[in-house]
């Protein structure tokens, strides 16, 4: 896998993945401004959310299991020292439908944790990564 970073202006850059995808990057602003672009670190949560999520419905549908909307909420601690890394991660998966039951869902977020999410896989190496499982009806 290759990839590019560009630098733009200030402290802004531009991340240019294999496929060709561009991925803005900038700091963490000052109270008061508006962000430019998600920090390096907030990119690094989400793909955890976008990994383990792709995860989960690939595996939903799969086993032909419906439902109406789905996502992850996340929230994260980092370290005080630096380089101030994340010490542990909660997802929090909310699926929407009629009809759920907690089993397979709780099973699909269980597979992609420990056999599928790559980067579940790299950042359990330094945090405690821990989930929960809400259904909400229609």
């Amino acid at each position: 896998m290759k990839a590019l970073v560009k630098w733009n202006k200030d402290m802004n850059f531009q991340g240019k993945v294999e496929t060709g995808v561009w991925v803005p990057m900038g700091p963490r602003t000052a109270e008061g401004r508006e962000p430019t672009a998600p920090t390096p670190m907030e990119l690094l949560l989400v793909s955890l959310g976008g990994c383990t999520s792709m995860d989960i419905v690939w595996i939903l549908q799969k086993k032909r299991i419906a439902f109406d909307d789905f996502w992850v909420e996340m929230e994260a601690e980092k370290t005080e020292e630096h380089p101030k890394v994340y010490s542990s991660i909660h997802l929090k998966f909310v699926f929407v439908g009629k009809g759920l039951k907690i089993e397979p869902l709780e099973q699909a977020a269980k597979l992609s944790a420990e056999k599928y999410c790559s980067v579940g896989a790299m950042l359990g190496k330094v945090a405690t990564i821990t989930h929960e499982i809400e259904i909400r009806k229609k």
